[in-house]
């Protein structure tokens, strides 16, 4: 029987985005930075925005982790490296104030592109609180900075549910307190509120209503905590302000416009995170592939990277260029209200990526009426005053070393951030040939051919074999301390009146909080490299089994080692299954690995039957 696309309900992978650093630990390292050396550093005869004004001509020493001194007549060690900044600006390390991080590859790559501090505003507990742990042990100078709200504040069935992680969620203002105090016991640095409906979207989702909201804003702000509110509408971002929200997580796209607004937004003193790149992709306006034809930054854009910022949203645009014109005009209240204006890409949302998006979104803040110098500060100084980043929000002694050297003038013409000549974090430079050495290996193996049947097992050889790709190997939790346990070999007799199959046996295990084991299948020439398998449509095998509820996984780069799952039952009979790549979220291009196996929370021994897997 085909049942192409079948979801059993009822099936739930506890918390599968940790199964991200089970897969990453066999990935090829793309680290960016290195500290070579600890010798002192000057940049001289160079122009300087210290993130707020600029200095025509200057020098900047570093010293170790920090500045050491900033001016026009500044005193270089008779020991330092001198870099000669003729024609270069050099700026404080970029922060992109709105992401979501899902692993340290998108904060390696945040780097790589300049942008040393991000915000996120939503991920995961544990990958939250297993980045900050690095970052506190001293092992993150390899990758931006990151400050998160963890968990964020929403409705059962409201945005914020839909991506395969348990989340606790808010129903009742007299639940905020409570609910607030364990985001923030969690490691929360503020919070992040869900009020968005779905209208603009054309649907109805349940939301959080205004008098919870509020509830949670004023327990946000007892804890000293900002308020920061996810809207999509005009009055949702009325009803935040008003609500006393410290900033707002996008502008609205619904075609609205109030002549009132701007004012509203600067007599509450609060924020704004326009989110213009992904607000392009939600309406369909702009090009972001565009950015793949920038000879600054190309080379150091993966094939993924180009991928994703040709991808837009599923669903048709409700307002479409209308709605991109409504958050513009807003843009320009803002400003003229001199209300903080913070630049921030959504990424890793279709038509964004890491690093690479926030160079576009400083380019569609100057088109929607910031000067260049105003969108540096919407990326530098003006972020890290809002989110309490004192040790890095200007280019001045004893800050700390995130300092970006350009070539040209930024402060004239804005796309002069992607001509990077160096960077630095926490005063090591960042080596960024050794990521573009990884990024030219990765697009090879993105053009790595497939058969033309698709067909990538049978299992009619006497050893566990793939056609093409770096074949199946075995994966459990016990890389995050659990004690699951998996074995793959051939079995005789298989589908389709075929000799062989492949036979998954294990057991799932008490005692992780992220239980899992079964096969896995990298299709790329090395494991969990990438390959475009976009020539087809969907995965499709044969299984049989115990009679209990399983699941495939698939892994792509632009969803950050976030993986979707569909889940499927295993009967005593040979029965074929049929998954589309578009109900995983992907068109395959990128794709890194398959997962087929049996997770948590039921626990106990399993037996798994897979034969005949194949691209269609």
């Amino acid at each position: 029987m085909d049942r192409s696309g079948y979801v059993n309900p009822l099936f739930r992978f506890k918390n599968s985005g940790i199964v991200i650093a089970a897969v990453c630990a066999v990935a090829l390292s793309l680290g960016a930075s290195a500290r070579e050396s600890t010798k002192p550093v000057a940049i001289r005869n160079v122009r300087i925005f210290d993130g707020e004004r600029v200095i025509p001509n200057g020098t900047v020493v570093i010293g170790g982790r920090k500045i050491a001194a900033v001016g026009r007549n500044v005193s270089i060690p008779e020991d330092a490296e001198i870099i000669e900044g003729d024609g270069m600006t050099l700026l404080p390390g970029l922060i992109d104030a709105h992401v979501h991080v899902w692993s340290e590859k998108q904060l390696e790559q945040s780097l790589v592109f300049g942008v040393t501090t991000v915000v996120d505003m939503f991920t995961s507990v544990e990958i939250a609180r297993n980045l900050r742990k690095e970052a506190s042990s001293g092992r993150a100078d390899d990758r931006a900075g990151m400050i998160s709200a963890g968990t964020l504040v929403t409705a059962p069935g409201a945005h914020g549910t839909e991506y395969g992680i348990d989340i606790p969620t808010i129903t009742k203002p007299v639940e905020a307190q409570a609910f607030v105090d364990a985001r923030i016991a969690e490691g929360s640095d503020f919070i992040k509120i869900i009020y968005d409906g779905g209208s603009v979207q054309g649907k109805k989702w349940p939301s959080l209503d205004k008098a919870t909201m509020a509830a949670v804003i004023r327990a946000a702000h007892k804890r000293n905590k900002l308020a920061v509110v996810h809207i999509k509408t005009l009055q949702g971002a009325r009803e935040a302000i008003e609500a006393r929200a410290d900033g707002l997580a996008h502008l609205f796209n619904d075609d609205a416009f109030d002549p009132d607004f701007g004012r509203c937004i600067r007599r509450h003193k609060a924020f704004v995170i326009p989110t213009f790149s992904v607000l392009a992709s939600v309406c369909g306006t702009r090009n972001a592939a565009a950015m793949a034809e920038d000879s600054c930054i190309s080379p150091y854009m993966r094939p993924s990277d180009v991928a994703a910022l040709k991808q837009s949203f599923p669903a048709a645009p409700m307002f479409g260029a209308r709605g991109y014109e409504a958050a513009e005009k807003a843009l320009k209240q803002l400003r003229a209200e001199g209300v903080p204006i913070l630049a921030g890409t959504d990424a890793p949302n279709p038509g964004t990526a890491f690093g690479v998006s926030l160079h576009r979104e400083l380019e569609l803040l100057v088109q929607a009426g910031l000067s260049p110098v105003e969108a540096l500060m919407a990326a530098t100084s003006r972020p890290a005053e809002t989110f309490g980043l004192s040790d890095r929000w200007r280019i001045r002694p004893r800050l700390n070393a995130d300092i970006l050297l350009v070539h040209g003038d930024p402060t004239k013409d804005i796309t002069a951030t992607r001509c990077i000549a160096a960077i630095w974090r926490n005063g090591a430079r960042v080596d960024r040939e050794r990521h573009r050495a990884a990024v030219d290996e990765e697009k090879v193996a993105a053009e790595h051919e497939i058969p033309e049947s698709g067909l990538i097992s049978d299992f009619e050889s006497e050893r566990i074999t793939a056609y093409f790709g770096a074949g199946w190997s075995v994966s459990t939790d016990a890389i995050m301390g659990g004690k699951s346990t998996a074995e793959i070999r051939r079995a005789e007799g298989g589908a389709e009146e075929s000799s062989g199959s492949m036979l998954i046996t294990g057991a799932i295990a008490d005692g992780s909080p992220n239980q899992w084991a079964g096969a896995f299948y990298s299709p790329g020439p090395t494991p969990v490299t990438p390959a475009n398998l976009s020539v087809k449509k969907q995965i499709s095998f044969w299984t049989k089994g115990d009679g209990k509820t399983y699941f495939i996984m698939i892994f792509t780069q632009s969803r950050g080692w976030m993986p979707s799952v569909q889940s499927f039952a295993a009967g005593p009979a040979w029965e074929h299954y049929a998954f589309p790549f578009e109900a995983f979220g992907t068109d395959a291009h990128d794709l890194t690995g398959l997962l087929f196996g049996a997770g948590g929370p039921e626990s106990g021994g399993f037996t798994l039957y897979i034969d005949n897997v194949r691209l269609e």
